[in-house]
Order: structure tokens, then C-alpha cells, then sequence
């Protein structure tokens, strides 16, 4: 699920190396505007200058502001993913309890490593638009879906909370991603979201707070 980083924007040249070491920071540095300011508050001004880049760069990588948004959460999704699959390899399949621990472990740690995706959720996800609809038919959709279907079969086993499929999703969300989203408010009280030991102490919790104990 990660970005196309073989080639330009629609009609371009190939990329060299150097360009695409670019492209890579256009990527970082718009995560940053768009996790702060939104989709419409984030400049292309600013993320080039984020970026140490020129503002032409963005149009020879990007065809739009859009495509750069969604090469962005091409990004995160794809990083998300790949911390998914750390936790759960070697796991058995059929396990839905120990895959769903794994799964909410690798949420807790992604929010802490890139808090930007749930900034980036809270500007898109308050009102309908397009690019919420894109989010939601590319990724959102499908996950949603499949967390639900395990919850239901961790319910039939006794093995899940009394929660809902339907409310899981963005309670499960919620309780992964604020402390990291709202990581300026944790300090000043008194938690520090960048220690491990808290990210540790904080993925076990919300495990047992989900699973029921046998």
C-alpha cells in the first residue's frame, strides 16, 4: 500500500534518485501542514518551505493539492500496515483473540510513532467532502469491516468486552490515538506520550480493557 515512487506526476520523467529523496520530504513536510492546519489551512508555500524544497517542486511530483493529501495518507496507511504486520507475523491465523491483542498493540504504537494520521482524522472526519469519502472507499471501509467481523466472533467466544461491533471501531480509535494526538495537552499533564514505557503501559491497558480475562 505504499507510494508509487517510481515515477512523476502524469507525464513527467522518470525520477532520479535525488528527486525522489524530494518527494519523500514534499510527503513529510505536508504530513506536518496538513496534521496542523488541514487540507484547506495547509499552504503548499509552507510545505515547500518545510520541505527546504521550491514550491514548482510540488507541481512537477504532485498534479494537485489533492494527489499530495492522498500521497500522504498513502503514506501513513502503508506505515500502519507494515506495523501490523510486525505484530501479528508468526501469529496463528485462527487465533482471533491474540490477533486482535496484536492488532490494537500495533495501533497503540503507530499513534505514538505518527500521531499525524489522527490529526489529520479529526479535520477530515467532521464533516463530508470528498476526500473523506476517498479515505473512507480506500481504507477505512474495509477496516472497519474487518475489525468487526472478528470482534462478533470474539463475542460468540465470550472473549470480547460488552461493546458493540458497531461503536468498536471508533472507540477502539479513539482510545489508541488521543494520548499521541493530543500529545502538547498529555505534558502538561504530567504524561510524556514519547516514553516507551508509557506506550507499552498504555497498548497492555486498552488489551485489557477490550479482552475479557479467562
Amino acid at each position: 500500500m505504499g507510494l508509487r515512487t517510481e515515477s512523476p506526476a502524469r507525464g513527467r520523467q522518470r525520477l532520479n534518485r535525488g528527486s525522489e529523496q524530494v518527494r519523500g520530504r514534499l510527503i513529510e513536510a505536508a504530513l506536518s501542514e496538513f496534521a496542523a492546519h488541514g487540507f484547506d489551512g495547509a499552504s503548499t508555500r509552507a510545505i515547500a518551505r518545510r520541505a527546504e524544497a521550491h514550491q514548482p517542486q510540488i507541481n512537477y511530483h504532485f498534479e494537485s493539492k489533492d494527489e499530495l493529501w492522498r500521497a500522504c495518507l498513502e503514506q501513513l496507511m502503508g506505515e500502519l500496515d507494515a506495523v501490523i504486520g510486525e505484530h501479528t507475523a508468526g501469529l496463528d491465523q485462527t487465533d482471533d483473540r491474540a490477533l486482535f491483542a496484536a492488532v490494537v498493540r500495533s495501533l497503540v504504537v503507530f499513534a505514538a510513532r505518527r500521531p499525524e494520521l489522527n490529526r489529520i482524522m479529526m479535520h477530515e472526519g467532521t464533516a463530508p467532502g470528498p476526500r473523506l469519502d476517498w479515505l473512507v472507499a480506500n481504507h477505512l471501509k474495509r477496516r472497519h469491516r474487518d475489525l468487526a467481523l472478528r470482534w462478533k466472533r470474539l463475542t460468540r467466544s465470550g472473549d470480547a468486552a460488552a461493546l458493540s461491533a458497531d461503536i468498536l471501531f471508533h472507540v477502539l480509535i479513539g482510545a489508541a490515538s488521543l494520548l499521541y494526538a493530543n500529545a502538547p495537552e498529555a505534558r502538561l499533564l504530567g504524561v510524556d506520550p514519547d516514553d516507551p514505557a508509557v506506550v507499552d503501559a498504555h497498548a497492555e491497558a486498552l488489551v485489557s480493557m477490550l479482552l475479557v480475562s479467562r
